[in-house]
């Protein structure tokens, strides 16, 4: 079954539309029209936000220092990041996923010990279901963190091109992934036990 409504905002802020509670119930494989219906959940105003807030620190930390100062290298700035995550998006959730017939979505194990569901939620990384049930590597993850770090050589300063920075921006995005696949595993768990204590009375 499908992730409750009220989930689809983890802590009522981050977006959550591409999880599934319960793998061990008959799951519908998804087509390449849901799968790129998920894509559109990108635009979403904590990404604005998030984006913004990236942009931000950059500028005041003078990374990506050949964009400049003032209105002009902030919206550069600004415009890299929304572009990363956007083509990161793109490709990882839905042109290789169609491609290659593998499901984007992230299957929760909700059982076990704490240990063996955080060694799953990073697996899953590696592991990708396929259209059919199956699971084999997942090429999604890793063709598409390449494919977009490699779409950024064309608008990123000359001095952050080339293997190396598509390596460093492709292995960041693959293990903020793996941490967001965590939270996903165990938001459920934290969320019965914040509404738990705030619903026990008080001595």
């Amino acid at each position: 079954k499908a992730i409750d409504p009220d989930d689809h905002r983890m802590f009522g802020v981050l977006p959550n539309f591409k999880t599934v509670n319960d793998p061990d119930q008959p799951i519908t494989p998804i087509g390449p029209a849901e799968k790129f219906q998920l894509v559109t959940h990108y635009f979403d105003p904590f990404t604005f936000a998030i984006s913004s807030v990236q942009a931000g620190i950059e500028q005041a930390t003078d990374e990506k220092k050949s964009y400049g100062q003032g209105v002009l290298g902030y919206s550069k700035r600004y415009g890299a990041d929304f572009t990363d995550a956007f083509t990161n998006e793109l490709f990882v959730v839905g042109v290789f996923p169609t491609l290659l017939h593998e499901d984007p979505r992230y299957f929760r194990l909700g059982h076990g010990s704490g240990w063996r569901r955080a060694g799953y939620a990073l697996s899953r990384i590696l592991v990708a279901r396929t259209d059919s049930g199956g699971q084999r590597f997942n090429c999604s993850e890793f063709l598409g963190n390449f494919t977009s770090g490699s779409i950024s050589q064309l608008y990123y300063p000359q001095n952050e091109r080339g293997i190396g920075g598509i390596l460093t921006r492709m292995s960041v995005q693959i293990s903020f992934d793996a941490m967001f696949n965590i939270l996903k595993e165990f938001y459920p768990d934290l969320k019965r036990k914040f509404h738990k204590s705030a619903t026990e009375p008080r001595p």
